[in-house]
């Protein structure tokens, strides 16, 4: 990139050296060599240079257009990759933003930056340049004429000033918007079920409308800002222009310079009409570009948890069963109220252990701390008796989680399976064959290389759970976590998940927070969660469930029984 923006700054400065070189090498021998002497033979040469060089300033401007819109795209794709590599190495939870609302405000915001390079870059180096050069030659011409051009620009450029300012501002409210209306456009499309199932597109529509509205507004102003300053240094020029030609007339007249000086110092202050139009253009870019860069630089905060390399597993492997224990635990809701306070029990592995408890008891904010998105305020987690360290690379292989809903890519399964991690298409097959999926896999149309939709689209309920099991199980864990698996599945399918994680807990330390009866009857053990306690309620839940079963299975036999004397007494 930065090989890029030389040759193109290189090349606006030379072009800038030609065009303003232009002027005096042909225009002012031009009037006092050709009309005014009449040295007629003097005028092919004159043609000839002033060929040569209006066809190197064509070249040099191509090849300045080129070079930066090369730097602008290289730029554009190196941070891109910069911000988003970074936002993914986060912590959850710690996105500023949604994802629709941070993917608008990534692409819009680098947009601005990228236009400014490509745009706005070359024209500041270029008629900044042209600026220098046409007031040096001025310089040279005429002194007076030139001190004077330079007074009158003064209000000009204070004025751009406070345009520019107020330009800055309204470019990150247009900005901020842009990310709202994103983050609403990604609402209505990830939860398009939804919104029809209960016709709220009117609802939806007039959300969107709003921040619409409002992003509406800060580009108009934005825009008329950005406008005003192209006819306020217009205008500024032309009044300039008025008082130097009287004042360039004047000396003529006196005799103090040449006819072709004054042409050639016209001709000059002319050529700065284009550096007046495109420089203010430039500036309004570069506030833009600003504006966006510093809501892209908020975005780029140091790392708080380190990237970890995918962990290489090309065969099946076998990990030793560990116990899990917490010793005097407390955990707060971040940003919340305290969910579990000096809780200790240790579980020892293979084993099925459902967590219960009301909503908001803690119960997924356990899970999230032994995976070590939620900081731990006093006691340890130990780990085969170590304490569990989070972002080792050991540790993210030993544990292994199964988030609540739908977690999976559009996209081939395999890659859904795998996330980057290296592993044989054997080890791929295994995890489907532990759970259940190899028949239904094997049945699309290009197997393992099927493309999912977005969500794993194309797969039942049931199906795409069993995949996410099946994602977890590739590294052979010690510990497997899951987050109400069965909530969002019908009984069938329930059934189906359920017997897979029983086979499971055979092999490792399952530990599934669940309210459904048919996970939490089949578990080795029950932990109860209430009040800031973790309780062991294996038997009394196992009672209430098998009364539960006993209850409905008796009111199904009175139901039976009645609809039998109801049928005799008819007949």
């Amino acid at each position: 990139m930065r090989a890029w923006l030389l040759v193109g700054s290189a090349a606006a400065l030379v072009g800038a050296v030609v065009r303003v070189a232009l002027v005096p090498v042909v225009v002012t021998p031009l009037f006092d060599r050709v009309l005014a002497l009449q040295e007629l033979e003097a005028l092919a040469p004159l043609l000839a240079i002033g060929g040569a060089l209006a066809l190197t300033g064509a070249v040099l401007l191509w090849t300045q257009d080129a070079a930066f819109g090369r730097a602008a795209a290289a730029a554009s794709a190196s941070w891109r990759a910069d911000l988003g590599a970074s936002l993914v190495r986060r912590p959850p939870g710690t996105l500023p933003g949604s994802s629709g609302g941070l993917s608008a405000r990534l692409l819009s915001d680098l947009r601005e930056v990228e236009v400014f390079v490509l745009y706005g870059l070359g024209s500041a180096v270029a008629e900044s340049v042209t600026l220098l050069c046409v007031l040096a030659v001025l310089a040279w011409t005429d002194p007076l004429a030139t001190g004077a051009l330079l007074l009158l620009a003064l209000p000009a450029i204070v004025a751009l000033r406070l345009v520019g300012r107020r330009i800055e501002a309204a470019s990150e409210r247009h900005q901020a918007g842009l990310e709202r209306v994103g983050a609403r456009l990604q609402e209505a499309f990830r939860h398009h079920e939804t919104v029809r199932t209960y016709a709220a597109d009117a609802f939806m529509a007039e959300r969107l409308a709003r921040e619409n509205r409002a992003t509406e507004r800060a580009m108009a102003r934005r825009t008329a800002l950005a406008a005003l300053q192209v006819p306020v240094s217009q205008v500024l020029l032309f009044t300039a222009l008025a008082a130097l030609i009287a004042l360039l007339v004047q000396r003529a007249a006196e005799g103090v310079i040449s006819t072709g000086q004054v042409v050639t110092f016209i001709t000059l202050v002319a050529l700065l009409a284009t550096p007046a139009q495109l420089l203010p253009r430039a500036v309004a870019m570069a506030q833009q570009a600003r504006a966006a860069w510093r809501r892209l630089a908020s975005l780029g905060q140091p790392d708080t948890a380190p990237s970890l390399a995918p962990a290489e597993r090309d065969e099946a492997t076998t990990t030793p069963h560990p116990s899990l224990a917490l010793v005097d635990l407390r955990l707060r809701v971040p940003g919340g109220p305290e969910v579990l306070r000096d809780a200790t029990l240790t579980l020892p592995a293979p084993a099925l252990v459902a967590i219960v408890g009301p909503s908001g008891a803690g119960k997924t904010t356990l899970l999230r701390a032994l995976l070590g998105f939620v900081p731990i305020e006093q006691g340890q987690v130990l780990l085969c008796g170590e304490p569990l360290e989070v972002d080792e690379p050991r540790v993210r292989q030993l544990v292994a989680a199964v988030a609540q809903g739908t977690d999976l890519l559009s996209g081939r399964v395999r890659d859904n399976l795998s996330l980057g991690r290296t592993v044989t298409e054997a080890r791929l097959w295994r995890a489907l064959d532990q759970v259940g999926m190899r028949a239904t896999i094997e049945a699309l149309p290009a197997q393992l290389d099927t493309d999912l939709g977005e969500d794993g689209g194309g797969l039942s309920g049931g199906q795409r759970q069993r995949l996410a099991i099946a994602r977890a199980l590739l590294g052979e864990p010690a510990v497997l976590l899951l987050d109400e698996p069965t909530s969002a599945l019908d009984e069938a399918s329930e059934r189906e998940v359920v017997g897979v994680l029983r086979q499971q807990a055979q092999q490792r330390l399952v530990l599934a927070v669940s309210h459904r009866p048919a996970l939490v009857s089949l578990a080795d053990r029950v932990l109860r969660l209430e009040h800031g306690s973790v309780r062991d309620v294996t038997a009394a839940t196992r009672r209430s469930v098998d009364a539960s079963e006993d209850a409905s299975e008796d009111a199904s036999e009175e139901a039976s029984s009645g609809s039998a004397a109801r049928s005799e007494a008819t007949a």
